[in-house]
C-alpha cells in the first residue's frame, strides 16, 4: 500500500536538513522525502516533511526522527492508496 505522511517538526540546527532527508530515505519503503523549512529562530527549525513510499511505518519514522534530536509536533495528514 503507497502512503504518504505529512509531518510537522521541530528540530535543532544541525544536523542539516540534507542529512534529515538521507536518513529518512534509509528506511525500509521510503520512496521521497520532502522538507520544507517553516520557521527559524535562533536554536531550532520548524519543518514540514512529506514522507513517501511503500507499507511505512509512522512509529519507525518518528523513531528515526528521535535519534536525530528532532521532535514530532503533529501529524498534519497521512493518505494511504492502493498500489496499481
Amino acid at each position: 500500500m503507497k502512503v504518504q505522511f505529512f509531518l510537522d517538526i521541530l528540530k535543532p540546527h544541525h544536523p542539516g536538513l540534507d542529512l534529515l532527508a538521507r536518513t529518512l530515505m534509509d528506511i525500509n519503503g521510503v520512496n521521497k522525502v520532502s522538507i520544507k523549512v517553516d520557521e527559524l529562530d535562533q536554536k531550532t527549525a520548524s519543518l514540514h516533511i512529506n514522507i513517501e513510499g511503500i507499507n511505512l511505518s509512522l512509529d519507525e519514522i518518528t523513531e528515526v526522527l528521535a535519534t536525530m534530536n528532532c521532535a514530532l509536533h503533529s501529524v498534519d495528514e497521512v493518505v494511504f492508496e492502493a498500489e496499481d
